[in-house]
């Protein structure tokens, strides 16, 4: 009896209201599409203005937003693509859409900078028939940027990594200006370093892009050419308009818990 009363579930099990279930997540995925194509730019937050002052002071170059939009445009149905820990791939994360599993590898809360590079070159010796796209910051890519010597070698399948440089760590940065009133320290990145130089020096094609449709024409070119046993890096210049921080309940300002004073010093003894 209960065996029967199983196997008539079975062939029921998740059909009760299955076309209404469907029709939400399509129109939950539209509204957040639609959502997605609206927002341009970060905001600040109360007695903060970074967000406003990058704008004005690069205002020729892309936001983060505005480069996924390009990346959406020109990546391929069928890419594996890894991320990075830091801001610009936070943002990032609301942006690619999938049809099938194991299509997205990221560093989830473990904070492995570095991640994105490494994690990619793996996803195409194990899938060498498939395009793969690597994405992380400037910062972030630093840390792993020495298997740009690595992976011209001839066994190696080719890649694309695409390196978000808007010279600065965003993340850290972020957590400073929240806490301390638009003020930051040990946060910028030489601005004359070119990944996309680097890169040629590797014996790699490197691609510098400032605009959306250079952004879309060279990622899809680059997944073209990785049949073609061809490693391209694109280098992303961005404004430095930065994102939520990871843990927002977790943003507190520090609590004063004891002051100095002159006063309660005294002079050492020789």
């Amino acid at each position: 009896m209960h065996n029967s009363y199983y196997q008539s579930c079975q062939k029921n099990a998740g059909n009760n209201d299955r076309e209404k279930r469907k029709a939400l997540i399509h129109q939950t995925k539209s509204a957040w599409l639609q959502k997605l194509t609206s927002l341009d730019h970060e905001e600040d937050d109360p007695g903060t203005t970074w967000n406003k002052d990058a704008r004005k002071r690069d205002k020729g170059r892309m936001s983060p937003r505005m480069a996924w939009r390009a990346i959406q445009a020109g990546l391929p149905s069928n890419a594996i693509i890894s991320s990075d820990i830091g801001n610009n791939c936070a943002i990032g994360n609301a942006y690619p859409t999938f049809e099938e599993g194991r299509k997205y590898l990221a560093p989830g809360l473990f904070g492995p900078c570095g991640y994105g590079f490494p994690a990619i070159l793996g996803a195409k010796i194990g899938c060498p028939n498939v395009p793969v796209v690597g994405f992380a910051g400037d910062g972030a890519f630093g840390i792993s940027m020495n298997e740009m010597s690595s992976c011209n070698r001839k066994e190696w399948p080719s890649v694309t990594m695409v390196i978000f440089r808007n010279y600065q760590w965003g993340a850290e940065k972020r957590n400073s200006i929240l806490w301390f009133d638009d003020n930051f320290v040990g946060t910028e990145l030489d601005p004359e370093l070119s990944y996309a130089k680097v890169a040629e020096g590797c014996g790699l094609k490197g691609v510098q892009v400032k605009t959306q449709q250079e952004l879309t024409e060279a990622l899809k070119k680059s997944c073209e050419e990785q049949k073609k046993g061809v490693t391209t890096f694109i280098e992303v210049i961005l404004n430095q308009e930065l994102g939520e921080p990871f843990r927002r309940d977790a943003m507190k300002k520090p609590v004063k818990v004891a002051g100095i004073n002159a006063k309660d010093m005294r002079p050492q003894r020789t």
